[in-house]
């Protein structure tokens, strides 16, 4: 249909201008063909200017063309018209395709009428006995009366999760397995990431449940469905298109498995607003459909101040983003630390409010993929099994569990938190999930950007009973005093979700900011909405994230890619 269409529409452009110049006998206009040559440029991201002014002219550039209605035939005849070749479409997180095109070509593709957007194709990167008790899950389980996420599906898109001993019984894994990339026969994960996440979120401890056994590593919804998307590949990275794939496959089959909740322990950084980003729209879509996602903030807190280095599709503001805390290997939170390695708010380009909250990320033990890529260049972070059962000299050996750190191992704490809430009532909504979440948080003094509404707690977020139509995390503006404001809540949310109760009446204490110091000048200027301090330009900056070297203003990262992630896990990740 849309192919006849675009002959119909152009036989009668054709036509109109046949009349003017009959009538009006005057040459084409060139302005004309200036203006659609803007019109092109304005639909390529920054990301992709940049890709073409060092690119060849047969240089194939990967990329993510939003379209204004569903591809087809014609859109995929027009790329290879170009010299181009089509990866794989979209119709339910985004509407569009991936692809690779000529440099030289990409303007004239984006002068397409059907073409909305194009985005590069971003290269994406990976990013429990102690921690569990940290967060109080295993006293939410006693007080619910054995909530273990039983029934709940929650999709794990990752470098894939193996058949396991702590996923289902001895003869046969309760996983199911959805590959996007490699097409290997069973579960699989050769990196060693996606087992480590899905152990975390739902592994039920049964390699450590012994009688031999002393510690037992559980997850926080040890009854959960998992269902791994295998959408990165064996050296932990991938291509933004193959993660939007899975996520319309999980979209697409909800219903099926029930799934309710979403984890995506990866990113890349922020090139572009959350308006006009794919993955990021691809989030939006899967919250609407009332999937819970909960993403890693990021680990780039390293890079200058560690503020502005959340990445994408953290910056989404439907999404629950999550930052990494030291639990120091003990049960109470009193002596728990942010970590240096957790990417800190404000978002790039749209100044959004991130992280939303905290969660263990440091020294987190888990379910091994033995022979991994992790398993096999780390192997200094395999459990032996003295560590954690009674047995004697001659017996000892690698055990069944692996040590990682950073925010993707925070991340799936949450997306457990979620599955928990959602066994206990069905019908919650994605938006109350999170407003529940942040509101029962723990506080804490720390700046909204390092910290959010505080660090995770299972008892009390089950506790809540509010609802909420949206829960989007607020915009914050730096104004002209030097200040940062940051949106009401409960002017976004409704008037159940104070500021107070979501982030807490000292939030900022620990640098000096006093919340509720807003002058009557700045609200008369930029509107009552702006209704609460999160710091100050002077501590909220960073001159290593973007090329102009600060955050305000700035049009995207600089960054190629995320840092703290295996190529840095030698030096990072000490050995307590």
């Amino acid at each position: 249909m849309k192919s006849r269409y675009r002959r119909h529409h152009r036989i009668k452009m054709i036509l109109a201008f046949g009349w003017t110049l009959l009538i009006l006998c005057i040459p084409p206009d060139s302005t004309a063909r200036a203006q659609s040559a803007a019109g092109a440029v304005e639909k390529l991201s920054g990301e992709i200017t940049l890709q073409l002014q060092g690119a060849a002219p047969g240089d194939l550039v990967p990329v993510i063309v939003r379209t204004r209605t569903l591809p087809d035939a014609a859109d995929f005849s027009m790329v290879a018209s170009r010299g181009g070749a089509v990866k794989g479409s979209f119709s339910r997180a985004i509407r569009g395709y991936s692809a690779r095109i000529p440099a030289s070509q990409m303007s004239a593709v984006a002068d397409d009428p059907d073409v909305e957007r194009i985005s590069l194709d971003s290269p994406v990167k990976a990013h429990l006995d102690v921690a569990p008790r940290a967060i109080k899950a295993d006293l939410a389980v006693m007080d619910s009366g054995g909530l273990d996420g039983s029934g709940v599906g929650v999709a794990v898109i990752d470098t894939g999760v193996i058949d396991h001993l702590d996923f289902g019984s001895s003869k046969r894994s309760s996983i199911l397995e959805i590959e996007i990339v490699g097409r290997e026969p069973g579960a699989a994960d050769y990196f060693g990431h996606g087992t480590h996440v899905a152990g975390i979120l739902g592994g039920n401890g049964a390699s450590s449940s012994d009688r031999s056994s002393f510690r037992t590593f559980r997850g926080v919804a040890p009854g959960a469905r998992l269902i791994s998307i295998r959408a990165l590949g064996p050296d932990g990275t991938g291509f933004t298109s193959d993660i939007i794939s899975g996520i319309e496959w999980a979209i697409a089959n909800q219903k099926s498995y029930n799934i309710r909740v979403l984890n995506l322990s990866l990113g890349h950084p922020i090139y572009e607003s959350h308006k006009t980003d794919p993955l990021c729209l691809a989030v939006r879509a899967a919250t609407d459909a009332g999937i819970v996602v909960v993403v890693a903030a990021g680990n780039d807190g390293a890079v200058g101040s560690g503020f502005g280095t959340i990445t994408s599709p953290a910056n989404e503001p439907s999404a629950i983003t999550v930052g990494a805390m030291d639990d120091f290997d003990t049960v109470t939170t009193l002596d728990d630390v942010l970590e240096w390695y957790s990417s800190r708010g404000p978002t790039l380009v749209d100044h959004v409010a991130k992280p939303d909250l905290v969660a263990p990320g440091t020294w987190i033990v888990s379910v091994r993929s033995a022979g991994s890529y992790l398993d096999t260049n780390f192997h200094d972070f395999t459990l032996r099994l003295s560590e954690y059962k009674s047995i004697g000299r001659k017996g000892d050996g690698d055990g069944e569990y692996f040590t990682m750190s950073g925010t993707s191992m925070a991340a799936p704490m949450v997306a457990g938190a979620a599955a928990l809430m959602f066994q206990r009532e069905p019908e919650l909504n994605p938006a109350t999930v999170k407003a529940r979440l942040m509101r029962s948080a723990v506080k804490d003094e720390r700046l909204i950007f390092e910290t959010g509404a505080g660090y995770l707690d299972v008892q009390a977020a089950l506790k809540e009973t509010a609802t909420a139509q949206s829960a989007l995390s607020p915009r914050v503006l730096l104004a002209d005093d030097g200040t940062i404001y940051v949106e009401d809540t409960a002017v976004l949310w409704g008037e159940t979700w104070t500021y107070g109760a979501i982030w807490g009446g000292r939030k900022g204490a620990a640098q000096g900011v006093d919340p509720l110091a807003v002058d009557e000048g700045v609200l008369e200027t930029y509107g009552a909405i702006w209704k609460f301090r999160g710091g100050s330009k002077s501590i909220v900056d960073n001159d290593g994230v973007t090329g102009s070297g600060w955050i305000w203003g700035a049009e995207g990262s600089s960054l190629l890619s995320t840092t703290g992630t295996v190529d840095m896990l030698g030096a990072i990740w000490r050995r307590r």
